[in-house]
């Protein structure tokens, strides 16, 4: 007897074994490729002042957007065709309500299931009882909200950087100011690392140092804002895996021909 659900499997494989490791590797490349350089420059507000930055010098591939895009629309329609195997199963192949019940809040859940009306009320039960929505489990909300920005958009939210490190500053004789703490612009793609003054003692000796470990994070998602992108598309695999368990567990144990 064939798999129902080996179609929904098939694709969180293909996110999970296929795309994920794709998009690690080319993030990879790209840190490779220290596309990031140091660059001084004085401070227009503060005459004598010098600005030293950590700057972007290299676009971030749209591979990075397009990449996810296909992660997140593999996993949440892997729920949906799951919905649909539990269709064909009690015969009805053509049903059109029987997608998984994403909701912005748990005011909307009880509208939302209504997507899921065409399926057995014990799977619409489960279903509620993920609570796919915010407020209830976040992560499957968020994976809902990825999957509903645009292609065109994607790429933009996602490619927002955060780092990891610290500065320090070593010397005398010269004013300094650090940002506290160091942030990303992402309208400018820099980081401000430090703020020189101008010499107060003759041959003055300074210095400072730097460690930046650049992630690609997301952005504009509520919930998952700030987060590196591998790290919340590894925990949004296993959260697809865990919710396709559980569906197939509870249609054996209602009866289906699954």
């Amino acid at each position: 007897m064939s798999d129902p659900f080996a179609s929904s499997r098939s694709k969180l494989v293909w996110a999970k074994e296929n795309l994920l490791p794709d998009l690690d590797r080319r993030i990879r490349e790209f840190h490779n490729l220290e596309p990031y350089a140091k660059v001084v420059e004085p401070d227009p507000q503060a005459p004598g002042w010098e600005i030293h930055k950590i700057k972007l010098v290299q676009p971030i591939p749209e591979a990075f957007g397009n990449l996810t895009g296909d992660v997140v629309g593999n996993l949440r329609e892997a729920l949906d065709t799951a919905g649909h195997s539990i269709a064909v199963a009690i015969g009805k192949p053509a049903a059109r309500n029987c997608a998984f019940p994403f909701a912005s809040n748990v005011d909307n859940m009880a509208s939302s299931i209504g997507r899921s009306a065409d399926l057995p009320k014990e799977i619409q039960s489960l279903f509620c009882g993920f609570q796919p929505y915010r407020g209830g489990d976040d992560l499957l909300w968020a994976l809902n909200e990825l999957c509903n920005g645009k292609k065109h958009k994607l790429v933009t939210p996602i490619q927002t950087i955060m780092w990891r490190g610290h500065a320090t500053v070593r010397g005398f004789g010269r004013p300094f100011s650090m940002p506290d703490p160091h942030k990303w612009d992402s309208v400018n793609n820099e980081m401000i690392v430090v703020r020189f003054g101008p010499f107060v003692v003759p041959d003055a000796n300074w210095d400072y140092d730097f460690d930046f470990f650049p992630l690609i994070a997301i952005n504009e998602i509520p919930v998952v804002e700030g987060q590196p992108v591998l790290g919340v598309l590894y925990q949004l695999c296993l959260k697809v895996e865990s919710v396709l368990v559980a569906i197939e567990a509870e249609s054996r144990r209602i009866g289906l021909n699954v």
